[in-house]
């Protein structure tokens, strides 16, 4: 039974970011010092408190996630060679192999966390050069491990956006590779409104900021943009940080009330492997039927559902079965810690109704 015309009329986001008193006194202090460009004391704080979480030795906030990903990429100078990227996975990363100078390779999803398949990367060592190892939806990526990533002949970048927070094997996701990236923008785990960050060694922070400055020594023809991320957005991200357990906690609050509505039908839903914790970033459902008609049942209901990625960019490169399949029946469910009560009853029904589609 659809909802009644009142409901439907009080659209449910597909995401929102949590943002209040702390969030807007941070950004009031950067005011205040009137120091709201790059560089100043919230870029510090943040970039800080991002070492600390990660364990790693350097970090640099940038404007944007893929900057930071493109950045990465020319520290590792993946020009004319091929990149191992996730085929089921947002456009942005393969843009960003693009614009580094790299081929991108994609690799079919693996089922259970949808990023590499376990094994995939040491088959792959001698053909490409690097490999962007996505955390996906809030998944930890179990080829991430350690034992999959040592002494592998390639780089492995971790995208630890959506996993923020979670752990892997007993340590943080994005603590694995050789370098880490992230986005910051409004929709993601940490919200700064946009901006992103590059984690690694020492040496290879300091390679990247060059990339990131139109004024570096780099040679002049070196497409070098103006990415750095302004204080203010530091300033929210940093807050955000610092909240990121009370946001994972009703996240799993939510998937728990989401997982009561579902029922016998919960199996349907990813999530983390054993020796893993993840971030529920996003509340997957692998309907019956077509993806399009449960996104369309929740358009009607109010509720705004959504495939986790859009379209099926990999069908010219070749065969990918589990990522064609994952497309056809993966529907994204509106989690996030804003949302009310009454809104997550309100996706507990739509949830019921998309799950029987056949």
């Amino acid at each position: 039974m659809s909802q009644p015309d009142s409901l439907r009329k009080q659209l449910v986001p597909h995401s929102r970011p949590q943002l209040g008193d702390q969030e807007r006194a941070a950004v009031l202090a950067t005011m205040d010092r009137s120091w709201v460009g790059a560089g100043g004391e919230a870029t510090r704080e943040l970039e800080f408190a991002l070492m600390t979480m990660f364990s790693r030795p350097a970090a640099m906030a940038v404007s944007s996630g893929s900057a930071a990903l493109e950045v990465a990429l020319r520290v590792v100078d993946v020009a004319g060679e091929l990149v191992a990227i996730p085929a089921f996975a947002c456009s942005s990363i393969e843009r960003a192999v693009v614009r580094s100078g790299g081929r991108p390779w994609l690799v079919d999803a693996d089922p259970s966390d949808l990023s590499f398949p376990p094994g995939i990367l040491r088959s792959l060592a001698g053909r490409c050069k690097a490999a962007i190892m996505v955390h996906q939806f809030g998944l930890p990526a179990v080829a991430a491990a350690a034992e999959e990533v040592a002494d592998l002949p390639m780089t492995v970048i971790e995208d630890a956006t959506t996993c923020i927070g979670g752990r892997l094997m007993g340590r943080a996701v994005g603590g694995f590779g050789r370098l880490a990236v992230m986005s910051f923008s409004a929709t993601k785990m940490v919200c700064g409104g946009e901006g992103g960050a590059v984690l690694g060694s020492l040496d290879d922070v300091e390679a990247a900021r060059r990339w990131i400055d139109p004024e570096s020594d780099l040679p002049p023809d070196a497409p070098v943009p103006h990415a750095k991320m302004p204080d203010m957005s530091c300033a929210v991200a940093r807050v955000q940080l610092t909240r990121l357990p009370e946001f994972v906690s009703r996240r799993m609050e939510i998937a728990r009330l989401y997982d009561e509505a579902l029922g016998g039908e919960s199996y349907r839903v990813p999530r983390a492997a054993a020796g893993c914790t993840g971030t529920w970033w996003r509340y997957l459902v692998a309907v019956a039927g077509d993806a399009a008609d449960a996104v369309e049942q929740g358009q009607a209901n109010g509720i705004s559902l959504s495939r986790p990625v859009s379209g099926r960019r990999w069908e010219a490169s070749g065969s990918f079965p589990v990522s064609d399949r994952l497309h056809r029946t993966l529907v994204s469910v509106p989690i996030y810690p804003s949302l009310t009560d009454s809104e997550v009853n309100r996706v507990r029904r739509t949830l019921r109704e998309v799950a029987r589609i056949k």
